[in-house]
């Protein structure tokens, strides 16, 4: 199961590694027209950092977190769900997808990386 909590742990990172550096140059491709009067190009650029320390912190040792990891997962899986509403709320179900596995897997990944699991 560890390995597979690992694969999981990687491919999330270069999932929001790559996201997280689109966001960051082409915001404006991003969000629609309502979605940019919502959130201005300050908030998405702090957002597309966010989502890449957190994929970092997925794949690097903590230095003072004691599971780096489980911490990482479950902020990736906030983000996620939180583009998962903003998303919805001005483009439709379909594209919703893309922010729901990631979610589900990054929930995982925290929750098998807790301290107290041990599985």
């Amino acid at each position: 199961m560890n390995i597979l909590v690992w694969v999981l742990q990687i491919l999330l990172a270069l999932w929001n590694i790559i996201g997280g550096i689109f966001i960051v140059n082409n915001y404006e491709k991003v969000a629609t027209e309502s979605a940019l009067n919502t959130l201005p190009k300050p908030v998405w650029i702090i957002l597309g950092v966010l989502q890449i320390l957190f994929a970092l912190g997925l794949v690097l040792p903590g230095i003072k977190l004691r599971k780096p990891n489980s911490v990482s997962a479950a902020c990736l899986a906030a983000l996620s769900l939180s583009g998962i509403a903003l998303y919805t709320q001005y483009a439709g179900f379909p594209g919703m997808l893309w922010g729901v596995i990631p979610a589900i897997l990054a929930a995982f990944v925290a929750y098998k990386r807790w301290p107290e699991s041990k599985s």
